[in-house]
């Protein structure tokens, strides 16, 4: 699925794809654009 979406930054799916695979299920950061990948839940940590 991240290969089809065109508008995914590279970096953002290298950092989701090395979450996956070492078993993270949650990411916490500010950038929105990390809730685009499915399996990988995010958290804004400053709400």
């Amino acid at each position: 699925m991240i290969a089809v979406d065109t508008n995914v930054l590279v970096h953002d799916a290298r950092i989701v794809a090395c979450c996956l695979v070492q078993g993270v299920t949650e990411l916490w950061t500010i950038d929105r654009d990390f809730s685009r990948f499915p399996g990988l839940k995010t958290r804004n940590p400053l709400l």
